[in-house]
């Protein structure tokens, strides 16, 4: 059976739940309708429940889930295919108090047959592989976050994170002026398709093109040339990969 776009963005979403779920110890667990992260530390963007159906008719399973996260205190995002969306789950989730917080549009390129793989102008980019790296990584990811109730849930994380249990298949990178970590990105490969996510740049480094200059070398650093390309962007983003080559196969809904 031909699997559709929305759902190669899903399992390419899920793999990097699994991923960052695993590299904390934390519990993940997957099955026809739904996948689950759970770290075990109070955050919410790597404490993820994706829902795979339309089907709300036996809730017991994800009742089950959301009492785990309930349990520890612990907050979770909840992301679901617009498709799937309908007023048995909008009320199932506001049973938990779960409101929408953002869309985001599914985005696909076909493949990186044709990448440039220009010279880095303005940026030093380097793959994560050691523990100086990583700490200049997670500077920039959780300088997106300062003042928040997120950012000491984020340093608990990354403290208990090991860039050993990452496997080949994920390829962190840092961008850096001058050696100051400015931007990051992420590349995660499934067996379908390749992920783009984390394009951050600090706060007083926007505007000048890096968050461009890191996804495009992003695109350029797929082994498998003919594989699909996905990610997810917020509305105001997409207009960006679209000069890219990707195109619009669907949007989802992440509740909060």
């Amino acid at each position: 059976m031909m699997i559709t776009n929305q759902r190669l963005v899903e399992r390419n979403f899920e793999n990097k739940m699994s991923v960052f779920s695993d590299v904390v110890e934390g519990r993940f667990a997957s099955n026809t309708d739904f996948a689950v992260a759970n770290t075990g530390i109070p955050t919410d963007i790597f404490n993820t429940l994706l829902i795979k159906t339309g089907n709300s008719e036996d809730l017991f399973a994800i009742r089950q889930e959301i009492t785990l996260f309930k349990e520890k205190a612990c907050p979770f995002s909840v992301w679901l295919d617009m498709e799937h969306l309908n007023a048995k789950w909008i009320d199932f989730l506001q049973e938990y108090n779960l409101h929408e917080a953002e869309r985001n549009v599914m985005m696909k390129r076909e493949n990186t047959l044709h990448v440039e793989n220009k010279a880095v102008n303005k940026l030093e980019i380097s793959q994560v592989e050691n523990n100086e790296m990583l700490a200049k990584y997670i500077d920039v990811f959780i300088s997106l976050f300062a003042g928040t109730t997120e950012e000491s849930a984020l340093e608990s994380y990354f403290q208990q994170f090991s860039q050993k249990k990452l496997g080949p298949e994920v390829q962190m990178f840092v961008g850096c002026i001058d050696d100051q970590a400015v931007t990051t990105g992420l590349l995660i490969e499934s067996e379908e398709t390749y992920g783009i996510y984390d394009v951050m740049t600090k706060e007083s480094f926007r505007g000048k093109g890096l968050g461009s200059e890191m996804f495009q070398f992003l695109l350029s650093q797929t082994k498998d040339k003919e594989k699909p390309v996905v990610l997810q962007a917020s509305d105001d983003g997409k207009n960006i990969y679209k000069r890219y080559g990707f195109v619009d196969v669907g949007e989802m809904v992440v509740f909060e």
